[in-house]
């Protein structure tokens, strides 16, 4: 649990999604096309975020989800994350307003489910839409995604900054007589 349910800071390029407008957008404030990206978990951070006119104040958590003291007026409980994909890079993305946590915690709480089962790998996850909902005597815009698929750390994640994906190790040969195995997907068509 990520304790994001009360209503940045790598440096990394960033992207936002503004409900009021139900739109992606990057640091200079144009509208993007969010498809499917890299979802780094390690890179998660909770805390508290003040963001204004020319003001972000980011004050991350300890410890993952343990929800620390508010540092004051105008801090609301947020995240921080990493994305990649090839035609955005890396990016981080972070969010304070109810319905962007929201849809958050629940792509991460699916994917950090699955993690256990995809040791050495990465999420892919791909935004589909958003939901209205209505928040109080206000509205938001809720974003969902889908766990698409699970790969190898992109090379364009490391520090390096290269766009090649690190290809899947060759598997043992087998001796054994077996069945045509299905083609095996290189990670280049899951973006």
């Amino acid at each position: 649990m990520l304790n994001l349910s009360n209503n940045n800071g790598s440096g990394n390029s960033y992207i936002r999604f503004a409900p009021q407008a139900n739109a992606w957008t990057n640091r200079d404030g144009e509208e993007i096309q969010l498809k499917k990206v890299v979802m780094d978990l390690d890179s998660v951070q909770t805390g508290w975020l003040m963001i204004g006119a020319g003001v972000r104040d980011w004050q991350p958590d300890e410890v993952l989800g343990a929800k620390s003291q508010s540092p004051g007026e105008g801090y609301k409980r947020g995240f921080v994350v990493t994305l990649y994909s090839k035609e955005l890079g890396l990016v981080d993305w972070s969010a304070n307003s109810y319905g962007v946590c929201k849809g958050f915690e629940k792509i991460y709480n699916e994917a950090d489910k699955a993690a256990g089962d995809n040791v050495g790998k990465l999420p892919v996850i791909e935004y589909v839409n958003s939901t209205a909902e209505k928040v109080g005597k206000g509205n938001t815009r809720v974003p969902n995604f889908k766990l698409v698929s699970w790969v190898t750390r992109p090379a364009g994640m490391n520090s390096d900054g290269a766009d090649e994906f690190e290809p899947e190790p060759a598997p043992a040969p087998v001796r054994k007589a077996k069945p045509a195995p299905a083609p095996v997907m290189d990670d280049e068509e899951f973006f």
